[in-house]
């Protein structure tokens, strides 16, 4: 397998799965960008990569997916450096034991689970337009048995860690399918995996619940190699609107398939950052 010429963004890439998928792109040969919040911890990433694979084709860029501000920063810098994108994969994500509010007035996993990967593949998908087989693929499928609160999309009147988070996975359901029927997506694809399980670092924040899931789960780069599997197994124009659990296609609920469910997401979720992104 080569993915030589294509370009690839990877978000939340310094460290976990993102780092894992970022390091198995740039092996196959892809122009992998390493989208990260953090300078230092990018700049190690892209150093521990280039120390494995000297001739890998890496670049760090900055953006703080819970800044608006940042997130049209490093938008505008993209699209100046860049005329094409091949693979977008959102897989950033926190998950928060308490309700916080970003400076945008979000509620912190809203913003960065979903909204965050909402205006990346809108505001790129131009660019993937240009790409070779171009693919989003978006990280993370929730539980058959969540249920979106239409009124209180963002936690404001029950906010529970594990079942939030799930739910703002839910949202970015819902866009993927939504975006897959557009017609302006015109032959991107666009997907959401489930990796399957994997040690993470994304229950740092509640280090019991982190320890328990991480001793059962497997290393990161079986996950990883399970999204490589989708962006190198040709054909991904059949994937589109499919979601997948690790190798294997998962299909969609009866909820899932509720297009009115879909596009009230999507008009809601465009009338909430109107003012936010340019």
């Amino acid at each position: 397998m080569t993915l030589s010429e294509k370009t690839c963004l990877v978000t939340g890439a310094n460290t976990g799965l993102g780092f894992a998928v970022s390091k198995k792109l740039a092996e196959q040969g892809a122009h992998t960008v390493l989208v990260c919040r953090n300078k230092e911890k990018g700049d190690s990433a892209i150093l521990e990569i280039k120390r494995d694979i000297p001739d890998a084709s890496v670049e760090l860029m900055i953006c703080d997916l819970s800044s608006m501000k940042s997130i049209q920063s490093f938008i505008e810098e993209f699209k100046a450096k860049y005329s094409k994108l091949d693979i977008l994969y959102n897989n950033a994500a926190v998950m928060k034991q308490k309700r916080t509010v970003t400076e945008d007035g979000f509620e912190m996993m809203f913003q960065v689970n979903y909204l965050a990967s909402f205006i990346l593949m809108n505001s790129f998908i131009e660019l993937l337009k240009n790409g070779s087989s171009p693919y989003i693929i978006n990280n993370g499928r929730p539980a058959d048995k969540y249920r979106l609160d239409m009124d209180d999309l963002q936690f404001m009147r029950q906010y529970h860690m594990y079942n939030s988070f799930f739910k703002t996975k839910l949202c970015l359901l819902f866009a993927s399918l939504e975006l897959s029927r557009r017609p302006e997506r015109d032959g991107v694809t666009v997907t959401m995996i489930d990796p399957g399980p994997f040690k993470s670092d994304l229950v740092r924040d509640v280090p019991l619940a982190g320890w328990v899931k991480n001793l059962f789960s497997s290393p990161v780069d079986k996950a990883a190699d399970n999204i490589l599997y989708h962006v190198a197994s040709g054909e991904a124009e059949d994937k589109n609107g499919k979601v997948f659990r690790e190798k294997q296609e998962k299909p969609l609920t009866e909820y899932w398939k509720d297009t009115n469910i879909s596009k009230q997401v999507w008009t809601v979720t465009e009338t909430l950052i109107k003012d936010k992104i340019k």
